[in-house]
């Protein structure tokens, strides 16, 4: 395994990204994060008009 030291750092330091999006594989980890995150948020969200009506879950 060769060493790209040198090399990530002059990609990470030339470029005005934010820190998270500057690696080649960072959409790779980021869109599902961000999918996931987005579901994660929205669901319960969507509860909250049953709350307020007092509508109970069916058992």
């Amino acid at each position: 395994m060769s060493n790209k030291i040198i090399q990530l750092q002059r990609l990470f330091q030339a470029s005005h990204k934010p820190l998270w999006w500057r690696h080649p594989r960072s959409p790779y980890y980021l869109y599902p994060f961000y999918g996931l995150l987005t579901v994660a948020v929205v669901t319960p969200l969507l509860y909250i008009p049953n709350a307020v009506l007092g509508i109970k879950a069916k058992k």
